[in-house]
């Protein structure tokens, strides 16, 4: 019996810097993060995949306003990065400043890394390659 990807589990990768997503092992679309069915085709038989780290950003957003636990992290970005493998996470962006947006481009390519921020908490993060 296989083991089940679970939240936990997922998020247990992210903080230790092994990041994965789910594979359909009915269509092979890649997911993530985790869900209970396949987005493309509906299936539940599921199994961790190692995803390649390279993207393009989507779109992103500057936080001045934040939950309590980030407030000594403000300004940050958050984005949404298409992974090559066909699924969008959200992450943190890195390497870039959050005062100038300008800088960013939708489009661009993007490469996986980790941030840990002050919160202690390991996050997905993406940097120019």
């Amino acid at each position: 019996m296989k083991d089940k990807p679970t939240v936990e589990q997922y998020l247990k990768n992210i903080e230790n810097g092994d990041f994965k997503a789910y594979k359909c092992q009915e269509c092979d679309a890649v997911v993530a993060p985790p869900s209970g069915a396949c987005y493309s085709c509906g299936g539940t038989d599921m199994e961790w995949t190692s995803v390649s780290g390279k993207g393009t950003l989507v779109s992103y957003t500057v936080i001045h306003v934040s939950p309590d636990e980030f407030v000594d992290e403000v300004p940050y970005y958050v984005a949404i990065v298409k992974l090559e493998e066909w699924t969008s996470v959200t992450g943190r962006l890195m390497g870039f400043d959050p005062l100038k947006p300008e800088e960013l481009e939708i489009g661009m390519d993007l490469v996986l890394d980790y941030h840990k921020g002050k919160s202690g908490k390991t996050y997905l993060a993406f940097r120019e390659p």
